[in-house]
């Protein structure tokens, strides 16, 4: 290893802890890092590097420092600019990074990082409410993108077709797929569609009332939509813009779920969606409270050790007398979280959702488990990072009578939300703590 043969080489040493940071690798990656920038401070792709880890780390505070020096090295690098943007944003300094990202925007740079600062003004607009110009922008992520599920046919703008079907596709994660399949209903208002998911998620959209119900053709494994006569295509993320919707279209229940639990109705009104802070209201229970618990996304995503949680800081959830905890969790070892009752089985997005429906509450990380509970109307208990993502910033709350708040994409959420950013799982500890506190409530009432 060049590193190890030339352990004074920063070069050497900036390369290895770059590819440690691709690797994931990422407290290693930081102390290599460091020795690098300690050695050639000025080195802007080394202290972007570093901050980069930083940010994946928790470090925001870090992570500003080192990548506002690698742009004050290089002051006209627009990709630098982005990443320092992306920070800030992070920090919640969205009128300095909404300056920078448009700055990159209009500038000399090359196309794919104007693409990258528009992208990310984009998610500074829709975390902000100013939904009409941030879908606008929040399409540059298309050009970010791989091709997918496109089959060669042309982009659809919209308009009526004359009646020949356009083909809608899931474009990214499940998540994503899940709250951005509402806009199906006011794109028949222009078109047939013809619709395309991921294989976890075929049996529950099928069962939506669109595709139940005929006005919707769900693609089977291995059909094209070219052959059933698609003239155009449409990824779900880019309806709203597509269709120009400046607010997002509100929540309703979709889905019918087959043998959904005793219960349903009477867990689905257990608990008001409520706002940070906001007390539950609930009718009394004579029977255990049952909470789904789910606290890890996908490992893969950059990001997720701010997002998701170790299971030791669910310990104070296991003091809750009254209540019983289903694991809402894929792959984990049941010594994990002794206190749950239950693991997950196995099985797709239809089965997790036919569980959930006999569940009084979901407490979960940012990841599918949320979107699916919110589409089921269930009520959902985010666990929501420091700088989360757009969708549940305060540009998709409005006040509710009362003088809650209510989430636009879905009304059975609340946020907990850390209150500061941190390395490791101190700062979960005050959220967690804060479910802790309202399940006891819940269970007394």
């Amino acid at each position: 290893m060049v590193a190890e043969a030339f352990p004074q080489d920063a070069a050497a040493l900036a390369n290895y802890g770059g590819a440690l940071f691709a690797q994931g690798a990422f407290e290693k990656a930081r102390v290599v890092l460091q020795d690098s920038a300690r050695r050639v401070p000025d080195a802007p792709e080394t202290r972007t590097n570093l901050g980069l880890v930083q940010m994946a780390l928790g470090a925001l505070d870090a992570a500003e420092q080192e990548l506002g020096a690698a742009l004050a090295a290089r002051p006209q690098d627009a990709r630098l600019a982005v990443n320092y943007g992306t920070v800030l944003a992070d920090l919640g300094r969205r009128q300095e990074a909404e300056a920078l990202f448009r700055q990159v925007e209009s500038g000399p740079a090359p196309e794919q990082d104007r693409a990258r600062a528009r992208f990310n003004l984009g998610t500074v607009l829709l975390a902000e409410g100013r939904f009409e110009e941030g879908w606008q922008a929040f399409e540059a992520r298309q050009s970010l993108l791989p091709e997918s599920q496109t089959e060669g046919l042309p982009h659809w703008d919209g308009t009526a077709t004359g009646g020949s079907p356009v083909l809608l596709y899931a474009e990214q994660g499940l998540g994503d797929t899940l709250q951005f399949l509402r806009y199906v209903e006011p794109a028949l208002d222009h078109a047939p569609v013809l619709l395309a998911v991921p294989e976890a998620l075929r049996s529950l959209v099928a069962r939506m009332e669109f595709v139940d119900g005929g006005r919707v053709t769900l693609l089977q494994k291995g059909q094209t939509a070219r052959s059933v006569g698609a003239v155009a295509c449409c990824s779900l993320l880019s309806l709203p813009a597509c269709l120009g919707l400046p607010e997002p279209y509100p929540w309703r229940q979709m889905v019918c779920l087959p043998d959904a639990g005793e219960g349903m109705a009477e867990a689905n009104g257990l608990l008001s969606a409520g706002g940070p802070g906001d007390p539950p209201e609930a009718s009394p229970v004579s029977k255990p409270l049952r909470a789904g618990l789910c606290w890890a996304g996908n490992p893969g995503y950059r990001f997720d050790r701010r997002r998701s949680l170790a299971p030791a800081c669910l310990a104070p959830l296991a003091d809750v007398s009254g209540v019983v905890f289903q694991s809402l969790q894929r792959d984990h070892a049941v010594a994990d979280l002794p206190f749950l009752a239950a693991p997950l089985p196995e099985g797709d997005l239809l089965s997790t959702a036919c569980l959930m429906a006999g569940l009084d509450v979901v407490i979960t990380v940012d990841t599918v488990i949320a979107h699916l509970a919110g589409v089921l109307g269930k009520p959902v208990w985010l666990l929501n990072r420091f700088g989360g993502d757009w969708r549940w910033a305060e540009g998709s709350f409005r006040p509710v009578p009362g003088g809650g708040r209510e989430n636009l994409w879905y009304p059975s959420l609340r946020l907990f939300s850390q209150p500061a950013y941190g390395e490791g799982n101190g700062p979960w500890a005050e959220p967690v703590q804060a479910v802790a506190d309202a399940l006891c409530k819940l269970v007394k009432m």
